[in-house]
């Protein structure tokens, strides 16, 4: 049965609208499990927590808007934030005011129409220059869509307005409008958390909000900043820094306009970012501008002193940067701020990276990280040459392995081999003393151990098996000479699993290799360090990735062979298995 014309077109209000479409004004209102930087025992750490960003953004919404008062408002210089989790109420204090008075073109007091009225606001006129975050009339007004009660208290020194809203600011009360000559705004709300999914507010989503806290104290330093009743002790964006880390170089333009702080990473490329006090964790042009001038120099220091070109991403993969910056008009990618887009040329200032700054850096460990990136790059490219040369080895005639069996076979090389198809001077991947070692056949010893076909770890021993018929398997690394019954680890796209199967069952449509020379130890790849977003290996390589992807690994606890998500792979334990197509 067809739908009527009126099922199939539906008009909303633009409150039915938000709460039907959550993503578009405050993000995701979905449960997100990731790594995320918290405040523990008065350090930043990183974790993986569960936490909705909808409801962080509705919190970010009331705090944004007081900071953005204070920017106006010189007499501002407190704000006192809290969170009750017995009676999940959330307050933000400040001792400012707005005008209790009426609105002429609404016929209402200016409290409700700033509160109770979407797309209302004070940052329509693009001629004006404003340095707040707020900008399209929504903000506090979306936290009272979100909410089951929203009261708004100020008063301007010679009134107060109080007015309460519920039902998702569908109903509200009628204003009480009294003589006071104390000023303050106040805004308490009951999140919906039936909205979020949530029953309570959690650890994990109070950990964000609280953190959220961590970070306006950090970019307002003028500002007397409470939360629950403690005052945050943050008196510059550096002392910020030293929550994270206490190797870094920092500076500020005098007017603190901008501020930056550079410190080594060793897991990949990390950001702290802001732009008037917003949090835009996925960067933008305010990171880009400064990064590449430091970028710049550091390409200019590595050609002149090392003749080495490197890429601005891999220099990047060296650092952790932090910076707060004050931005003209900001524009951003979203309603929901991760990203600012304003072009360079209209932040409304300008900041140059001074050389003392520079200097620095390139005094740091961080040009000792990128020095290390570069040997472990080169032996990376030398192996990969070496395998290159021994491409054809395959194809040469040798001579045969001398019998141990005689009085002289201590004379002998023991060796895990296949017929006639290697050479004495043939690299394989051996584990010795616990390290993964490369070495020629002739120079491995019986003390050394192999991950066999079997799939076990064991001593290497002798092996002198006749190919029953000549079989060629074609790769794009070269050629490998093996009988049509010779076993081979293989990835099987079709049911995603790993098994070993013989030479003549192997099927190219849907088989990958698992790279098996001798012992197939050259496919496991050492990790160096992981954090669920970034896997570094030990010969330089960045993998990218996400927490919940999986990868093919060994598990040498288990001596077994496995899939596991990023998030859960030990680099103590685990190494990444390549493939390679047939």
């Amino acid at each position: 049965m067809m739908k009527k014309i009126e099922d199939q077109y539906k008009v909303l209000d633009q409150i039915s609208h938000v709460l039907l479409r959550p993503q578009t004004y405050v993000g995701s209102n979905k449960p997100h499990t990731e790594s995320k930087w918290i405040i523990e025992n008065d350090k930043m750490i990183q974790r993986e927590i569960t936490y909705v960003p909808s409801f962080i953004k509705i919190f970010d919404e009331v705090v944004t808007n007081a900071i953005d008062e204070a920017k106006r408002n010189k007499n501002l210089n407190r704000i006192d934030i809290k969170i009750d989790l017995k009676s999940n109420q959330i307050s933000i204090k400040d001792n400012g005011g707005i005008a209790c008075v009426i609105h002429k073109e609404q016929k209402k007091y200016v409290p409700e129409v700033i509160f109770g009225i979407l797309m209302s606001g004070s940052n329509y006129d693009d001629s004006e220059k404003r340095d707040v975050a707020g900008m399209n009339g929504l903000g506090a007004k979306l936290t009272n869509i979100f909410s089951t009660e929203f009261s708004v208290s100020t008063c301007d020194g010679k009134n107060s307005f109080k007015q309460t809203f519920t039902e998702n600011m569908r109903k509200r009360t009628k204003p009480i409008i009294i003589t006071s000559n104390k000023n303050h705004t106040e805004i308490s709300y009951i999140p919906d958390l039936e909205k979020f999914g949530l029953t309570n507010i959690d650890e994990d989503n109070f950990k964000m909000l609280e953190k959220r806290v961590y970070d306006v104290a950090a970019c307002n330093s003028k500002l007397k900043i409470y939360f629950n009743d403690k005052l945050i002790s943050i008196k510059s964006f550096e002392d910020y820094i030293k929550l994270y880390t206490d190797t870094y170089f920092y500076e500020s333009k005098k007017d603190k306009s901008w501020s930056i702080g550079i410190a080594p990473s060793d897991s990949g490329f990390k950001q702290i970012s802001f732009a008037n006090s917003t949090d835009t964790y996925d960067g933008g042009t305010h990171l880009d501008y400064v990064l590449n001038q430091i970028i710049s120099s550091m390409r200019a220091f590595f050609n002149k002193k090392y003749k080495v070109d490197i890429k601005p991403s891999e220099l990047k993969n060296h650092m952790f940067v932090f910076l707060d910056s004050t931005i003209v008009n900001p524009s951003f990618s979203s309603q929901t701020k991760e990203k600012l887009i304003t072009e360079v040329k209209d932040f409304g200032s300008t900041f140059e990276i001074s050389d003392k700054l520079i200097n620095s850096i390139l005094k740091s460990e961080i040009v000792q990280s990128v020095l290390d990136w570069i040997e472990q790059k080169k032996n990376a490219d030398e192996n990969r040459a070496a395998r290159e040369l021994n491409k054809n080895l395959a194809k040469i005639k040798v001579d045969k392995l001398i019998d141990a069996k005689g009085k002289d076979r201590w004379k002998c090389s023991l060796a895990l081999f296949e017929g006639d198809c290697l050479h004495e001077d043939t690299l394989v991947r051996v584990i010795r003393d616990g390290d993964i070692v490369d070495t020629k056949i002739k120079n491995a010893t019986t003390e050394d151990l192999v991950i066999t076909h079997n799939n076990s770890i064991s001593n290497i021993y002798s092996i002198t098996k006749k190919i029953k018929k000549k079989v060629t398997i074609k790769t794009k690394e070269g050629e490998v000479i093996c009988s049509q019954d010779h076993k081979w680890f293989i990835y099987d796209k079709e049911k995603n699993e790993f098994y070993f199967e013989i030479t003549k069952n192997i099927n190219k449509s849907k088989h990958k290799l698992v790279k098996n020379y001798l012992a197939f130890t050259e496919s496991l790849l050492e990790i160096e360090s992981n954090d669920g977003f970034t896997l570094k290996l030990k010969s330089g390589e960045i993998i990218n990735t996400n927490p919940d992807h999986q990868f093919a690994i060994y598990n040498k606890i288990d001596n077994k062979f496995e899939m596991r998500k990023s998030i859960d792979i030990d680099i103590t334990s685990n190494f990444i298995i390549n493939t390679f197509k047939l």
